[in-house]
């Protein structure tokens, strides 16, 4: 799936930035939500297949989840812990991005 920054499926530009999010790093957060004290679901909740509009109000929480998987290091078992820290990262940028901008993100499903 990509994310990218706007309000409504039918006013995102596919040729703006964007952040391509793998589905296997989804399913493997999904796994750790048992592990983790906090509530990851705003981040593993979000249907890689579907088109799904994410508001602003949701991105605090997806960026605060992001940053914990990352400080945590909880995707040392991930098989490839590199790439799938990177697309935390991005995802984190291109959220703090869209809340500069008082937009949400778009996330466009495979």
């Amino acid at each position: 799936m990509n994310f990218y920054i706007g309000n409504s499926i039918d006013k995102i530009n596919e040729q703006n930035d964007n952040v391509e999010f793998s589905d296997d790093l989804i399913n493997f957060i999904y796994k750790l939500r048992k592990k983790v004290p906090c509530d990851m679901s705003k981040l593993y909740g979000i249907n890689p297949y579907s088109d799904v509009e994410i508001p602003k109000s949701d991105l605090f929480q997806i960026i605060e989840i992001c940053e914990y998987i990352l400080n945590t290091s909880l995707l040392q078992d991930y098989e490839d812990a590199e790439e799938g820290n990177q697309m935390l990262r991005d995802l984190v940028k291109i959220s703090e991005k869209a809340i500069s901008k008082d937009l949400g993100l778009i996330s466009i499903g495979d």
